[in-house]
């Protein structure tokens, strides 16, 4: 049986984060379950950011072409 204080844990959340608060387990799972890793987040923020930047800087020199192509490439797949 799972347990919410395991997943609690493999998402790199504090202990208690989830399973301190008054929810039965199935409850304590959904909310585990539909939350955000926080580690994955601020990996998609700095990509997000990453790509930001190289369009901000990059606009008047044409090198944000290819980072554009590129984005076309992976949402193709």
């Amino acid at each position: 049986m799972l347990a919410p204080a395991f997943v609690e844990w493999l998402q790199g959340l504090e202990p208690g984060w989830v399973t301190g608060l008054p929810l039965p387990r199935t409850a304590q799972l959904r909310a585990l379950g539909n939350g955000v890793v926080p580690q994955q987040a601020a990996h998609a923020i700095g990509l997000l950011l990453a790509d930001l930047a190289v369009l901000l800087g990059a606009a008047d020199t044409g090198a944000c072409d290819e980072r554009l192509e590129r984005g076309r490439e992976v949402n193709a797949a």
